[in-house]
């Protein structure tokens, strides 16, 4: 028995079972670090995906006449007159979201006559304002919200406004002063209207 042969033998089957032990290796590392790599893919898309899904829903429609309107609503009265028909009018918020939202108004100024009234949250806030529009002429200046509370996919509130001025207010003194400030306002400024108003309609969503 040639004993070299049989040794060079057994070296030359060491080598190729090393070679298939790193081929394998090789092969088992690389398909580990694939495996890695597309498992931190597909949980960085989930987690990206979650994230998205997880922000819900939030869409308030303003509307007045069917048209979509910003938060800053201008309302707009032409003659200001003793006995006028009362002018109305009014802004509709729809809720198409996933939770209950709270609505509110704020006056934020008002013109009349060409006299400006702004809100400035101290010396003259919206509800002083709006009490001074009520209570300070023999015209009346009324406002009006549905709903404070607008439940969700179907729930709806609307601003409302309205502006009387009876032929005798009551008040004759104070009809004969403005009767006699609207004609001269109007008289000197033709095509502006009396009054002018801005109304911010706010939406706060409501969560828990």
């Amino acid at each position: 028995m040639d004993n070299s042969k049989t040794k060079v033998t057994f070296i030359e089957l060491l080598k190729i079972m090393l070679k298939r032990i790193r081929l394998s290796t090789l092969i088992l590392l690389l398909i580990t670090s694939v495996s890695t790599s597309f498992a931190w893919f597909i949980y960085a898309t989930k987690v990206s995906a979650g994230i998205t899904t997880h922000i819900e829903t939030w869409n308030i429609l303003f509307t007045n006449e069917d048209n979509a309107i910003s938060e800053y609503v201008n309302f707009v009265i032409p003659n200001l007159v003793p006995g006028m028909e009362d002018y109305t009018d009014s802004v509709s918020a729809y809720n198409l979201g996933e939770h209950s939202a709270t609505i509110s108004y704020e006056i934020v100024s008002v013109k009349i006559l060409g006299v400006n009234y702004t809100v400035d949250g101290t010396t003259l806030t919206s509800s002083m304002l709006e009490n001074r529009l009520y209570n300070d002429y023999p015209f009346k200046i009324q406002f009006d919200l549905s709903n404070e509370v607008v439940t969700a996919t179907t729930g709806r509130s609307t601003f409302s406004i309205n502006v009387s001025w009876p032929y005798e207010s009551g008040n004759d003194e104070l009809d004969t002063y403005w009767g006699a400030q609207s004609f001269t306002y109007s008289s000197n400024n033709p095509g502006e209207p009396s009054i002018e108003m801005t109304v911010k309609i706010s939406a706060i969503q409501e969560r828990g």
